[in-house]
């Protein structure tokens, strides 16, 4: 058996998987933000590792087996945001997450004063808000003393992986996520030297293939868990990669979708495009790139409307997709851009309901809310298509695959036909194959999601929804063209 990891930014999720690659135990723990300031979103970098420990210390106890049947470990979690850890391995201030848009103003200097488009010649991307970039120049001017106290800057996934073998890595997938060089294999520092961080180059951690063994389970650990001391521990990546693995798109030309916190559209090319529309990462067989395109703009928004807006009703997903099915796919309701937390369009973007009317009800909303979540999603799919074959089919994963109705939207709103995954957590699936490979069961990552990555259901495009979904795109697109000002006289307010 192999154990995944999937730490995202809504919850931590630690499974067993047999070795047909079916989910034996699946344990969950919610994801705690802290959030000390307008615009900064972090977590307890110590309170991640307990809840991980106890987790996995759970599914090990419903193991047939326990940890001795376990002979691999995998972990994925969330990209970019900042761990920061010292020399002892303790860290010395709170993790940042992925949401936080503290360094836009970073970000719209060096737009204005030409770094980001020169960096971009020596890593083939940009940043963004949450990317480490940014965020490490934003540390160097409020927190100096604290990067004094800093060894290593790691991403989620290697922070969790170091607090169970005490080993320092990071993937080439997320080690080029805003300071890679063009190769994919190591950092620039001649980005890094544009960004004005040259200095901190020594703080990055050694970049591997997300497939290695970076190292084995700790004693004390085992003790805590009950895994067996000595387990291999793969590198692993970042989550909406391995998502897309344990979804089966794998392989140059396929398209795959993560709709969770985030708005994650991907496509695998044979070759590396810079296009500010998207980032280019290796992709983890070393030949291949995924264009990346993305924003904390997904299923997260219909998370806040339950939390906040169904506490008092049971069942809320069922009801919801009973009242969206009640109204039919035709009901005019309102416009949502699901800006939350973030767009691709500038930190000044913010949610909102366009045309709402007295007669609209709880399921108009909703529907608007999932609607705004395709429409955004498109519009990153649509910009992938600049440089990539038209897309026949999509893999769907994340909180918008778990309903059947939302799922439909999908491959309505995109015209193309939308496929499930049957694992329940495909990014923990992922994690998995990566253990697999590293442990020799799998030659590679296309082995592997031909063995394991079994699709659950099929999405058809509707025939008469082509054209409607066409016209409702271009007046959402309308509608946030004429939003930017609005978005501006309002930003001091939020």
């Amino acid at each position: 058996m192999l154990l995944g990891i999937d730490s995202g930014q809504t919850a931590l999720k630690v499974v067993v998987f047999d070795d047909d690659g079916l989910e034996v135990v699946i344990t969950r723990r919610p994801t705690q933000t802290i959030h000390p300031a307008p615009h900064h979103v972090e977590r307890d970098a110590i309170g991640v590792v307990e809840q991980l420990l106890d987790a996995i210390a759970e599914a090990v106890s419903l193991t047939p087996g326990g940890g001795q049947a376990i002979t691999g470990i995998g972990i994925a979690a969330h990209g970019d945001g900042m761990y920061l850890i010292g020399r002892d391995g303790v860290p010395t201030r709170n993790a940042i997450l992925a949401l936080d848009t503290r360094a836009e103003s970073i970000l719209e200097r060096w737009q204005t004063d030409d770094t980001l488009a020169k960096a971009r010649q020596l890593t083939g991307q940009e940043p963004f808000t949450a990317s480490l970039a940014p965020l490490l120049a934003w540390l160097a001017t409020h927190e100096t003393a604290i990067l004094d106290n800093t060894r290593w800057l790691l991403y989620c996934k290697d922070w969790l992986r170091y607090a169970l073998t005490g080993t320092i890595a990071t993937d080439y997938v997320e080690a080029n996520s805003s300071v890679g060089s063009l190769d994919g294999r190591s950092y620039s520092t001649a980005a890094l030297r544009e960004y004005g961080l040259a200095e901190f180059e020594r703080l990055l951690p050694p970049p591997r293939p997300a497939s290695d063994i970076a190292g084995e389970i700790l004693p004390e650990i085992a003790r805590r868990t009950g895994l067996k001391a000595g387990t291999p521990v793969a590198v692993g990546t970042h989550d909406v990669v391995a998502a897309a693995l344990g979804a089966g798109a794998t392989k140059v030309g396929d398209y795959s979708i993560l709709a969770g916190t985030y708005s994650v559209n991907q496509y695998i090319a044979p070759q590396r495009v810079v296009n500010p529309h998207w980032q280019a990462r290796p992709w983890i067989d070393g030949r291949s790139w995924v264009n990346m395109a993305a924003s904390p703009a997904s299923a997260t928004n219909f998370e806040w409307f339950m939390q906040n807006l169904m506490t008092d009703t049971p069942e809320a997903i069922a009801t919801a997709n009973e009242d969206v099915a009640a109204l039919g796919p035709d009901a005019d309701g309102p416009f949502y851009h699901p800006f939350l937390y973030g767009s691709p369009f500038g930190a000044a973007a913010s949610g909102s309901f366009l045309g709402l009317r007295g007669w609209h009800t709880r399921a108009h909303l909703i529907k608007a809310v999932w609607e705004g979540v395709v429409h955004n999603h498109r519009t990153h799919m649509d910009w992938l298509l600049e440089s990539a074959t038209p897309r026949t089919v999509v893999s769907l994963a994340g909180g918008a695959a778990r309903s059947s109705l939302w799922a439909q939207m999908f491959a309505d709103g995109l015209n193309t036909r939308v496929q499930v995954a049957h694992a329940t957590e495909p990014g923990a699936l992922g994690a998995a194959m990566l253990a697999a490979i590293a442990t020799g069961r799998f030659a590679d990552a296309e082995a592997a999601t031909t063995a394991w990555a079994r699709v659950e259901r099929n999405y058809t495009p509707t025939k008469t929804a082509a054209t409607r979904w066409d016209e409702a795109h271009a007046r959402y697109t309308a509608t946030l063209e004429l939003a930017r000002p609005i978005w501006d006289l309002l930003e001091g307010q939020s």
